[in-house]
């Protein structure tokens, strides 16, 4: 009886036929995991909805993006390397914590101090490991962060160190007006943005802010119209800083970090290092090119997912403040109802600056958004 094999190009043959195959299935494989992974970020944007009208139902308004006390009162710790630092107390994720089923971890807070200090000891840090503590909820699945961890516990110390925390990937959204982190330079700015959220115009306001007191009968563009959150997915920027002394690091957005426009690298050499900025964007840098305090390169409009998305060593640090996302063609946004919605990169944005402010009074034609 005779027993044929496979000849040499029937071998060959086959194995082209699979290598097509797998080159054929392999990008659908891919298209629907990521389809599974937006599912689940828009499921994570429709909590943070929940949490935010649960809250709003408890306390008449929605939480500030950012709990800040007035300039100097209290004043920071004796010994603080510089004041900014310890100005800002919490965000408004430590303040959503008991309606996202944190409730244990809000009460281990002491919100007598700052999320960095006591306000009498700049070396107490017991907050910083609490602050390191994942949130599922606030992480983008496509997110391509490095870790999870940022910085130090403040227990178990590492050079280079200047807080701990916990990335998230959805940031509050302030509308077209970016804040300023100094204190008094709005007023040495004719037109520009003031400190506190109250204070800002009316037309270029954000559901929040610094001190925010937002309601929902506040938002007279519309609750399906107006952005409350979007993705802001850490680990897509690197950042040099403002010259070749800094180190690159990947950007990151803690979910406790409280300085607002403060932003700095920490843990530099450690495999926990990254720059960290607060967890808000805005849509339009409306600081005017001719204050003392700005470059000419502000003053103009922040795009969803800007590129590169290397930065090189520069002043320019507007895309750390603007909405991003891992996901291809845009980003996600949760609106002001609670219905979540995938946003394209290309929107016009005239329409895009309107749907981020509460009662800029704009008209937006059917389709446009």
């Amino acid at each position: 009886m005779t027993r044929r094999g496979f000849t040499l190009i029937e071998l060959l043959v086959v194995i082209a036929v699979v290598g097509v195959l797998v080159a054929l299935l392999l990008p659908a494989v891919q298209q629907a995991r990521e389809r599974a992974r937006a599912v689940e970020c828009l499921s994570h944007l429709r909590q943070l909805g929940i949490a935010l009208h649960n809250y709003h139902d408890a306390h008449g308004v929605f939480p500030p993006s950012f709990v800040r006390q007035e300039d100097g009162n209290p004043p920071p710790p004796p010994g603080a390397a510089t004041p900014l630092q310890y100005r800002c107390h919490w965000t408004g994720y430590h303040m959503l914590l008991p309606f996202l089923d944190q409730q244990p971890l809000y009460d281990r807070y002491d919100f007598r101090g700052t999320w960095l200090s006591s306000m009498t000891d700049v070396n107490d840090r017991s907050a910083w490991r609490l602050n390191q503590t994942v949130l599922p909820v606030l992480i983008c699945p496509s997110a391509p962060h490095e870790s999870l961890v940022i910085g130090s516990d403040g227990v178990n110390d590492l050079a280079g160190n200047w807080m701990g925390g916990s990335p998230t990937d959805y940031s509050f959204s302030h509308g077209a007006d970016i804040i300023r982190a100094l204190p008094g330079v709005g007023t040495q700015c004719p037109g520009g943005p003031f400190d506190y959220w109250q204070q800002w115009p009316a037309s270029t306001r954000g559901v929040f802010g610094y001190n925010s007191t937002c309601r929902v009968a506040d938002v007279q563009d519309g609750a399906s119209q107006t952005i409350a959150i979007g993705e802001k997915a850490g680990g897509l920027l690197s950042y040099a800083g403002w010259n070749s002394s800094f180190p690159r690091l990947k950007v990151e957005y803690p979910w406790a970090m409280a300085a607002v426009t403060y932003f700095s690298p920490t843990g530099a050499g450690t495999p926990n290092g990254a720059w960290v900025a607060g967890p808000y964007g805005v849509t339009q840098d409306i600081r005017l090119p001719d204050c003392p305090t700005d470059p000419p390169t502000l003053g103009v409009p922040f795009p969803i997912n800007p590129m590169p998305r290397i930065l090189q060593p520069s002043i320019d640090d507007r895309p750390l403040f603007s909405f991003q996302s891992a996901h291809a063609g845009g980003a996600h946004f949760l609106m002001v109802d609670g219905s979540a919605r995938f946003v394209s990169e290309t929107i016009d944005h005239g329409v895009y600056r309107a749907v981020s402010t509460i009662a800029g009074g704009e008209t937006i034609g059917n389709g446009a958004f």
